[in-house]
């Protein structure tokens, strides 16, 4: 199964997709960690989540074997 990595149409492997989601997944929990400003709160919540979510997702698949790694 080839990737794509919507922001510049690149293909790129299933073990890199979920690098870069745990990548974000971290880069979010830090974000949601340092936000001070009320408006940003629930920006840094729902970036949480969605990032949480696709990791999960891609792992899931990883353990059903439709991922390679």
């Amino acid at each position: 199964m080839v990737w794509i990595k919507r922001t510049s149409l690149e293909t790129y492997s299933f073990e890199r997709a979920v690098q870069d989601a745990l990548e974000e997944w971290n880069t979010a929990k830090n974000y949601f960690e340092q936000v001070t400003e009320p408006e940003l709160v629930e920006y840094a919540v729902l970036r949480l989540e969605a990032a949480e979510k696709r990791f999960s997702y891609l792992l899931r698949i990883a353990r059903e074997g439709g991922g390679s790694f």
